[in-house]
This record gives C-alpha cells, structure tokens and sequence, in this order.
C-alpha cells in the first residue's frame, strides 16, 4: 500500500506539472476568447512558435533564465508559478486521498481553481464555462467514484454542494446579471468549492470547517490589503486565490483526520 500510495503521488505531482502547462494556455486565451488548442504557444514578444523543449514545465523556464531565446523578452514568473501550485495542489490531493479513484475528480476541481485564482490576479473574471465544466467533471469523477468505492455521502455531499454552488451563483447572478458590480468578482468559484466542499464533507466534515474558515479570512485579508492600495475605490474581492488556500487547508484536514 506504501508503495501504491507513492506511485499515485509521483504520477500526480508529475501530472500538475503539464496540466499547469496547459493551465497557462487556459489563463491567457480564454479571457481573450481564444482557442486553447491552437495554434501553438509562441513568444509574445516575436511571436516565434516555441519548440518542444521550451515549453517543459519549470525546466524550460529555468533553462532560458525567465526570457525568450530569440527576443530576449522575460517570460513572466506566473507561468512557472502556476505550473508549481498546480503540482503542489495535485500532490496535497494524492496524500489526503490515498490511491483512489476519486484523486483524479479532486484534481479536475484543484486544476480548475488553480485557473480561476490565476484569471482573477491578472485582473480578468473567470468565465462561467471555466468553473462549470471543471466542476461537471470533477464531480462526475467523484460521484462514480464513490458510489464504486462504497462512499455514498462523499457523493451525496458533492451533488448537494455543486448544487449549493450553483444555487449561490444564480442569486448573485441575478442581482447583478451584467456582472458590474466588483464586490463579487469570483462567484464562479462558488461553483468549485461547493462541489469540492460538499464531496469531501462527506468524508471528513472537519476538512470543510476548516476550509470556509481559512477561505474566509483569506478573503478579508485580500479586501483588507486591497483598500489600503487603492483607500476610498470599490475593491473587488477575488476569491480565486483563497478558494486554493481554503481547499488546502481542506485536504490537510481530511489527512489528519484519516490519521
């Protein structure tokens, strides 16, 4: 078992590394309307298509010190960082989880997360169709999972919170249905944490406690930090990057609980 739970973590961290690779493609061009699946990536600053080598998660950037090989123009840091959090994220789901099935629907949802957090700081809302297809699979992944795997409330939970999610988009939809208003920024994420939350309180009900309670000073603290750069402006409140923080302090629960 030893050995089967370490083969699942290294497949895992290894995965978040390329899913992050192509979690970047998502974070640029998608705000942009943009197709994810061509053409190929090139460098922003020639528009040279990069070859195979340069496009290995961290290593390339590593190997080209942070700039293109041609232009010499820097190839921004959030493109290694988010390579990293979503490997980091994919391994703190295979650890909590053991080798399960349901590994793989947590890490849809975590990759999904990890996309909205990076879409909302580099100042763009995430589309309704980037947390709602993540979440429909990651939770179809996670309700066959555990309906196999003889865990019924895991979900249970996860429909009934995908539903809660959805049901707290639509509200805050309705009440600004042309997305004007900056107080909520990143309802989609809604969708995600409910989906997440709900499956696994139906495992560990602390790691859902935990994960609202670190979500939500995560998030005063962005408004708080946010009104002292900008004093007397509406200030968004991205909740992308504290959805990950909260997620994670989820997992960790769940892990300490199962110990």
């Amino acid at each position: 078992m030893t050995a089967t739970s370490g083969a699942v973590t290294a497949t895992a961290a290894v995965a978040g590394l390329f899913v992050g690779s192509f979690l970047n493609v998502v974070v640029h061009r998608v705000p942009l309307g943009r197709s994810v699946v061509s053409p190929r990536s090139s460098c922003p600053g020639c528009a040279r298509q990069l070859t195979w080598w340069e496009n290995i998660p961290l290593l390339s950037w590593l190997a080209l010190r942070g700039r293109c090989r041609t232009c010499h123009a820097p190839i921004s840091v959030r493109y290694p960082a988010v390579e990293a959090a979503t490997a980091l994220a994919f391994t703190l789901v295979a650890v909590a989880l053991g080798p399960d099935v349901t590994v793989a629907g947590y890490c849809i949802l975590a990759a999904t997360a990890t996309a909205i957090a990076a879409m909302e700081l580099d100042g763009n809302r995430a589309p309704l169709s980037v947390a709602a297809l993540g979440a429909g699979i990651g939770a179809a992944v996670i309700v066959a999972s555990g309906l196999l795997d003889g865990h019924p409330a895991s979900a249970a939970g996860c429909l009934a919170g995908a539903a809660g999610g959805a049901l707290a988009f639509g509200l805050l939809r309705a009440a600004d249905p042309a997305c004007r208003d900056p107080r909520w920024f990143g309802r989609t994420d809604l969708i995600v944490a409910g989906t997440w939350l709900g499956g696994l309180g139906g495992r560990a009900a602390v790691g859902g406690v935990a994960a609202w309670v670190v979500a939500s000073a995560a998030c005063l603290l962005v408004v708080r930090l946010r009104r002292r750069t900008a004093p007397g402006r509406s200030v968004p409140r991205p909740f992308g990057l504290p959805l990950v923080v909260g997620l994670s302090a989820a997992m960790a629960a769940s892990l300490a609980v199962a110990h």
